[in-house]
């Protein structure tokens, strides 16, 4: 496929091209208000960097379209096949900003005191709102000796003629859902261009306002991709491999090409190609994946949770620090850019490895255990938490110690906080990101303690030990729920690690005692004391109604006998007597099982619980 791209902002797509339209089959506008509304506080962020002598660079995505000769003209046309909405907004944003220099104008006019500044200004609006118009809003072409004017943009045949009407400021009734969709993006620029303006007490001062958004965010600091080809099944398959793929653009793909763009000079080829290679390194994951592995990156760096539409602008502001970027660019200043995306690489490769479950240190270290290594399968893999990537990324700068204490902590806390509090995880979240910058900022200093401790705090606020207990006491097995009875599973087997420690005293942090049995999660099977199924020779009324709860569930090794699962207690407690885990010992110690016996033993798990799962 000859396939032509370029990241370039919006101002430069439009000046370099005629004529866009929609293909007649596109959907209408589908901006909602909270698009619409992001859209606008995009650009405001970029307007208000500027007021402050700063920039922020801002992409707005990819727009995909297959280019055509015009028939009876000399102009060529592109057929927007992705990109409508955030194409279309730009153009209603220009025609708002027409409307309101023309506003400034009358206001001149009618100012009996206009000075020599306010002449200033009236001539650069009237000169800009020319420029802008044919820019953006309208195409002049010769044909047969004519002169003809059509729009820069033309919409869906639904929408076409009342998306006119709004450009020309003369609004028509809505007759539809789209219709009202474009009216309401209408009013929404509108009131941000005259949100802006209203803030300057002169006229000389509103149209310095407007000429930053015009002269520099749009030409500068708002960007895309564009993408087209000259064949039209081409642009379509573009379309189409990127919507396999989930995303229309990943934001290392974004990246990718902002970055490889600066660095676009015959002097500075070398270092590109390095560039390449280590974007190749950094993409090489599944799109879906990139993304996410992004996000943690930076949240890791910044200290705190991006909006994954800032994700980009944060690596080029934050990372790269775009600003202080000269044009063209010093090879010392690629140089730092092929640090940080080798960064970014090595990055990925650790999230990816701790994402899988995998420690991402040699085994073998001294002061680790296989055990130590197994918690962060459980913590990733078994608990799901993946909130605290971030900071797991941050925390490989310490030593495998440290690590696997952070690590065993995490996974007692999450277990109390979200699986039995049930409490929203960002309250965790941003404690994560808030150590993250702390390990980043001095790793050789950096306390585990710090972090337990604020841990604790929410713990002691949102599921105290009270709370914590009767939720414990509450669990019961539920016939063919998996996920429930998983987390059963997880709560004996872990106690199982702990009790030892329990029994000593359960002096400070929780600690395992036989970390040298590292037990399979997926091998052991839950196991009913008084059975699921008694046949009617041994069941016990009293126990039938106890036999869910927390107290009669234990689990079993892989290599234990569970010959004896449907028999009776006095069958099996051999067994629990001689098994490899300590707490199916203790359940042999009694001689009978009662459902009192049940009853003090849920009680007993809920107490051991509340010293074991605390940072």
């Amino acid at each position: 496929m000859t396939i032509k791209a370029a990241h370039q902002s919006i101002t430069t797509l439009f000046k370099e091209n005629e004529t866009f339209k929609l293909p007649k089959f596109q959907r209408e506008y589908a901006w909602d208000e909270e698009a619409i509304g992001d859209f606008v506080e995009d650009i405001k962020k970029c307007v208000l960097a500027r007021q402050q002598g700063k920039k922020r660079s801002h992409f707005f995505g990819g727009i995909v379209s297959a280019r055509s000769d015009v028939q009876g003209s000399s102009r060529t046309s592109y057929e927007i096949i992705d990109g409508q909405q955030r194409i279309s907004s730009f153009v209603m944003l220009v025609a708002a900003i027409t409307l309101s220099m023309n506003s400034i104008l009358d206001e001149i006019q009618s100012n009996e005191r206009s000075d020599s500044q306010d002449m200033k200004a009236r001539d650069y609006l009237e000169t800009t709102i020319k420029n802008i118009k044919t820019l953006f809003l309208t195409h002049s072409f010769a044909s047969d000796l004519e002169y003809h004017e059509v729009p820069k943009l033309t919409v869906s045949n639904a929408d076409d003629t009342f998306f006119q009407s709004i450009l020309d400021d003369r609004v028509q009734k809505a007759k539809r859902d789209s219709h009202r969709r474009i009216l309401y993006a209408w009013k929404c620029l509108n009131k941000f261009i005259s949100d802006g303006i209203n803030e300057e007490n002169t006229a000389t001062e509103k149209a310095k306002w407007l000429q930053l958004l015009v002269d520099d965010v749009l030409v500068k600091d708002c960007t895309v991709i564009f993408m087209y080809s000259d064949k039209p099944a081409e642009a379509y398959r573009i379309f189409e491999v990127l919507n396999d793929r989930g995303v229309n653009l990943t934001n290392g793909d974004i990246l990718r090409a902002k970055t490889l763009e600066l660095l676009d000079r015959n002097e500075l080829r070398a270092t590109q190609d390095e560039l390449v290679r280590e974007w190749e390194r950094s993409l090489q994951y599944p799109p879906e994946s990139i993304d996410r592995f992004l996000f943690w990156y930076i949240a890791s760096y910044l200290g705190s949770r991006p909006k994954q539409h800032d994700v980009t602008d944060i690596f080029m502001t934050d990372r790269l620090k775009e600003s202080s970027l000269s044009r063209p660019l010093t090879k010392e200043q690629a140089t730092r850019i092929l640090n940080e995306v080798r960064q970014l690489s090595q990055d990925f490769a650790l999230i990816n490895q701790i994402n899988d479950g995998d420690w991402p240190y040699e085994s073998g270290c001294v002061g680790v255990e296989k055990w130590d290594e197994n918690r962060l399968n459980i913590l990733i893999s078994q608990l799901k938490h993946t909130n605290a990537m971030p900071l797991l990324l941050a925390l490989t700068l310490l030593d495998s110690t440290k690590f696997a204490e952070a690590v065993a902590s995490l996974e007692r806390f999450v277990f109390r906080f979200k699986i039995i509090g049930n409490i929203h995880i960002g309250h965790a979240t941003r404690v994560y990101h808030k150590h993250a910058k702390i390990i980043r900022n001095d790793p050789n200093t950096y306390s585990i303690r710090n972090l337990n401790d604020e841990l604790k705090n929410l713990v002691n606020d949102k599921v105290s030990d009270e709370t914590f207990a009767q939720k414990i006491r509450e669990l019961t097995y539920e016939p063919g729920r998996g996920q429930g009875n998983k987390y059963i599973r997880y709560f004996l087997m872990t106690i199982n690690e702990y009790l030892k420690w329990y029994e000593e005293g359960a002096n400070g942090t929780p600690a395992a005692k036989k970390k040298s049995y590292v037990m399979d999660f997926s091998n052991f099977t839950l196991e009913h004391i008084y059975p699921q199924q008694a046949d009617e020779n041994n069941r016990s009324q009293e126990l039938e109604e106890v036999k869910h709860s927390l107290g009669n569930l234990t689990f079993l090794d892989p290599n234990e006998n569970i010959s004896a699962a449907n028999k009776p207690f006095e069958k099996k407690r051999t067994m629990f007597a001689d098994s490899n885990l300590h707490i199916n010992r203790r359940i042999a110690e009694n001689k009978l099982w009662t459902r009192e016996v049940v009853t003090k033993r849920t009680e007993q798990l809920a107490k051991v619980a509340v010293k074991v799962f605390i940072p």
